[in-house]
This record gives C-alpha cells, sequence and structure tokens, in this order.
C-alpha cells in the first residue's frame, strides 16, 4: 500500500477549509492508499496578530484577518474537536522539518483551497513543495490561486517550482490560465474535493450533528459585509414566515434571528442540508448549497472579489452564474430574487457526475 502525505490548509478556523480538507484525505484513502495530513504550522496563518503580517499583507489584508479570526473563535474549540476526530494528523512540523518527509513517503500532494495565493498564505513556498527534491514524488490536486494575477516579484518562484510538477490540476479556469503563462503546461481544471465527495457521504457526516430544527428556514453565512445579502434574506423570510439562523452575526446590525457562533462542521452541514434557502458570500458554503441541492444566493463583497473567480468557474460550469449577485456598487438595480427561476437540479447532477469522473481520474493518475 502506497503512503501518501497530504498537505494542504486545515488550522485557519475556517469550516470549508477543514472539510475540503477532509473530502481530500478521503479521496486518496478511497484509492488504496495510507494518508497522512501534514500537520504543517507556519505563525502567519496560525497567528495573525504578528505584526511580520502588517508588513506583508498590507494593513487592509492584516486586519481582515484579525477580524476573522476573532470571529470564528468560539467556533474553533468544536472545529479541533471534528479535526481530531476525522483528520490523520502527523506531528507539528515548521517548514524546515518538512524535508525529513520524503523518505517516509511514496508520494506528497499538495491539496486544494487558495495554496498558492500569495497574499492568504504570505506564499508559502511549502505549497509549492519547495522542500522535495525528487520531482517524481510530488502532485497536486485542485490547488487554487484564488486571484487573477501573479504578482511580478513572485512570478520568477512560481515559475520555478510549479514547472517541477509532472502535472498539475486547479480548482478554476482562471488558474489554468495562470499555469501556462508561468509555466507553458497545460493544467486539468478539477472539482473542489467537497463537491468531488457527494451529498450522500456528506449527510453521514451531517448526522453526526446533534442540532434539531423542527420547520423551514433560511440559513445565512455571511462572513463579509453585504448590505445586499442581508436585505434580500431577510425580504424572502417576510415572504415565506420562516426563521432565519445565521452562521455569524450580521456585521453592522442586529440579526433578526439565531445566531449560531459555535457550530461545528457537522452543525454546518445540517443547516445548509435542511434549509429552504442558503443565503451566503463564502465559496464553500456555496458548494455545499449546490451539493444538497439547494436553493442559494450567492453575493461577492469587497471580501471575496479578489478570488471570485473560483465562484465563476464552477457556476459556469454547471450554468448556475445568474445565482451569484454581485456587489450593491456594481448594481445598477436592485435584484428581486424572488424572480429568480427555480435550479433544475436534474440537469446540474448530470454535469456533475461527468466533472466528478474527470477529477477522480486526474488523482488516480497523480497516485499511481
Amino acid at each position: 500500500m502506497k503512503k501518501i502525505a497530504l498537505l494542504t490548509p486545515f488550522d485557519t478556523g475556517n469550516i470549508g477549509t477543514v472539510l475540503q480538507a477532509y473530502a481530500t484525505q478521503t479521496l486518496i484513502k478511497e484509492n488504496g492508499c495510507e494518508t497522512d495530513l501534514i500537520y504543517y504550522h507556519y505563525d502567519s496563518i496560525q497567528n495573525p496578530f504578528l505584526i511580520s503580517n502588517l508588513f506583508k499583507r498590507g494593513l487592509k489584508n492584516y486586519i481582515g484577518s484579525i477580524a476573522g479570526f476573532l470571529m470564528r473563535s468560539p467556533a474553533r474549540k468544536s472545529l479541533w474537536r471534528f479535526i481530531k476526530t476525522h483528520l490523520n494528523l502527523t506531528e507539528k512540523m515548521t517548514h524546515e522539518q518538512l524535508e525529513e518527509l520524503a523518505g517516509r513517503y511514496d508520494k506528497v500532494i499538495v491539496g486544494s483551497d487558495c495554496v498558492w495565493n500569495g497574499e492568504a498564505f504570505t506564499l508559502e513556498t511549502a505549497y509549492l513543495l519547495d522542500f522535495i527534491e525528487d520531482d517524481s514524488k510530488k502532485g497536486n490536486f485542485a490547488s487554487s490561486f484564488a486571484c487573477d494575477a501573479i504578482p511580478d516579484e513572485q512570478k520568477e518562484i512560481f515559475m520555478r517550482y510549479l514547472s517541477r510538477f509532472p502535472i498539475l490540476s486547479v480548482r478554476e479556469d482562471k488558474g489554468k490560465e495562470l499555469i501556462r503563462e508561468l509555466t507553458g503546461k497545460e493544467a486539468t481544471v478539477v472539482l473542489d474535493p467537497t463537491l468531488v465527495k457527494d451529498s450522500f457521504f456528506w449527510t453521514e457526516v451531517a448526522a453526526e450533528s446533534k442540532l434539531q430544527i423542527t420547520g423551514e428556514y433560511i440559513f445565512v453565512a455571511e462572513y463579509a459585509i453585504s448590505a445586499p445579502l442581508l436585505r434580500d434574506a431577510e425580504k424572502l423570510a417576510e415572504r415565506y414566515h420562516l426563521p432565519l439562523y445565521f452562521l455569524y452575526p450580521p456585521k453592522g446590525k442586529k440579526a433578526k434571528g439565531k445566531v449560531l457562533l459555535t457550530s461545528s462542521p457537522q452543525d454546518v452541514l445540517y443547516l445548509i442540508q435542511n434549509a429552504k434557502f442558503v443565503f451566503t458570500d463564502s465559496y464553500h458554503m456555496m458548494i455545499f448549497s449546490i451539493n444538497f441541492s439547494k436553493e442559494f444566493f450567492a453575493y461577492q463583497t469587497k471580501t471575496n472579489l479578489p478570488a471570485i473567480s473560483k465562484y465563476h468557474s464552477i457556476l459556469k460550469i454547471l450554468h448556475l452564474e445568474r445565482r451569484l449577485f454581485p456587489t450593491e456598487s456594481m448594481m445598477q438595480n436592485p435584484v428581486d430574487i424572488q424572480k429568480c427561476p427555480a435550479i433544475d437540479y436534474g440537469a446540474v447532477s448530470e454535469i456533475l457526475e461527468k466533472e466528478r469522473k474527470v477529477s477522480k481520474d486526474y488523482l488516480e493518475g497523480v497516485l499511481k
């Protein structure tokens, strides 16, 4: 049995990040491989208060990362319970210690999420597998730049390390373009691992939740300030006489519903699975809404706009572009979401099955 090391973020306090790590780990195991998730510790993410982050990322990103960290703090305990019971972690490692891995594993796979985003991860070259000398041991799955352009000062680094991967996959079309520009290689566009795993898989995880909500409701997962998102959610709640459940408190106003700050990954999946409607600005909350065949409304915000290509890419594949609504400053006229036609999930499911095969075939090839 092959031994595979997976290097992907999970310790950021973000539920979607944890679940993509779990999905990738599961997919590798399903290929008959023994899998360990590298507990890679780097202060720039685990400790957003570091002053060095201010100089690396700029004031706006520095403040944003601290705000996000504080907002998600109440849920960290339940998040870590999930991590300890569902992820097969190595001991905690620094970048210097990663070099020891090459001899312990047949291959090291850098996973999905925004691992190649120089702003989000302050260009952590570990995610470019700079510590692996033998290129045949390198692999990746559904990696994302989560940006439309690479800063000039980072291009040479990306070119040097990405050109050494035998084959490459990305999560969005823009990433495919960037790979071609940087290396001349043709990358395969695959699904986010949370979407490669179907609703039957996630239903089992959601069943671990202890939440019990009777009746229909609207679930709101808002990470940034979005006046249109809150306005539309409240309007739909009034129209259908439905209660609102919030993953986090609305920014700048009192919640007109119940706030579930300590929700575990299982709880969040339960909340999406059983919701009548989902309103979100989160990529992974949108992905899970699609997986559970929910009527969802995704919103652009100032926070997710730099990485909006990942939203556009999957929605274009599934012909759901009309479910992404622009920022308020981009709106010519307010969008009446109540006039949105219902999603044809029969057609969506057909496309998903084909895309899942492409993604699974790619991963199988990497693990050979």
